[in-house]
């Protein structure tokens, strides 16, 4: 009997100990998942600039956001330097309006203790022409219009040389290309640069337009009948940016939101937003 009582007592201690563990690492993840949660203020401010994310977020994210039982609040600032000051100062708790390369550009340049959590649906530059329907079609020394910003000019030559319109030296660095950097012109186009917002409404007077999709969005202008449009690399797709010290809680969040598969269905099915080039982690 007394075999027994030691047997049984030493398989019991064990057994409670592992119980009792299992118990507080419960309890421990619990308070980790409480911790979180308190980390994520119920109304998270996010900073946008103008243009179409605001408003793919407020239709296809808030509700998201708003079925884990919290929301988002927008906030807008009118250039792109604020919205990482403010996310930075703590202003706000995550912005939506840069890519990653400019991303990566702010924190070593400026010191700033941001990173990104994913990245979103993104327009890139896109050919409009109301005279032609094809680049067959463009006749030759055709009038185009390009953005005179350096980033956007360089990209808008990027695309003219990946839909084979033009050449560009390919000894010369790309991300800084410009117009002299055209090596093959084989329809003599005659490149003239204007301000990005200009492009849409010049276009009853130029013969073909690289606009920079954010201006497309504002001027209503149809991507289906865009004549192409850029192939837009993760590197220059809009990221979700938090504080460093954030990513583990509002980013986190943030990113299971975007992940969710009710934002990726949503924009799927609209007409407009369905038409920006997809992260890589899109569902298929």
């Amino acid at each position: 009997m007394n075999v027994r009582k030691t047997v049984l007592k030493s398989f019991l201690v064990p057994l409670v100990s592992v119980l009792a563990l299992s118990v507080s690492a419960c309890g421990e993840d619990k308070a980790s998942q409480d911790a979180q949660a308190q980390a994520v203020p119920h109304s998270i401010k996010v900073g946008v600039v103008p243009g179409p994310y605001r408003e793919m977020l407020d239709l296809y994210l808030k509700p998201v956001v708003q079925k884990k039982g919290h929301d988002l609040e927008f906030v807008e600032f009118t250039d792109w330097v604020q919205p990482d000051s403010a996310l930075a100062s703590g202003d706000i708790d995550a912005n939506v309006f840069q890519h990653q390369s400019y991303l990566n550009g702010i924190v070593e340049n400026q010191g700033l203790k941001l990173s990104s959590v994913v990245n979103v649906p993104t327009l890139g530059i896109f050919a409009f022409s109301d005279k032609y329907k094809s680049f067959e079609e463009v006749q030759d020394g055709a009038t185009v219009g390009i953005p005179n910003d350096p980033v956007n000019l360089a990209r808008a030559l990027r695309v003219a040389r990946d839909l084979k319109v033009i050449g560009l030296d390919p000894n010369k660095d790309e991300q800084k290309a410009s117009l002299a950097d055209i090596k093959d012109n084989p329809k003599n186009l005659k490149f003239t640069v204007m301000e990005a917002a200009q492009l849409p409404r010049s276009l009853d007077s130029i013969d073909l337009a690289f606009v920079p999709g954010n201006y497309a969005y504002a001027a209503k202008l149809d991507f289906t009948k865009a004549l192409g449009a850029e192939d837009v690399k993760e590197p220059i797709k809009l990221v979700v940016a938090v504080q460093d010290s954030k990513v583990d809680t509002i980013g986190k969040f943030l990113k299971e939101a975007v992940l969710d598969p009710d934002f990726a269905k949503g924009v799927d099915q609209d007409k407009v937003f369905s038409q920006f080039a997809k992260p890589n982690w899109w569902p298929k």
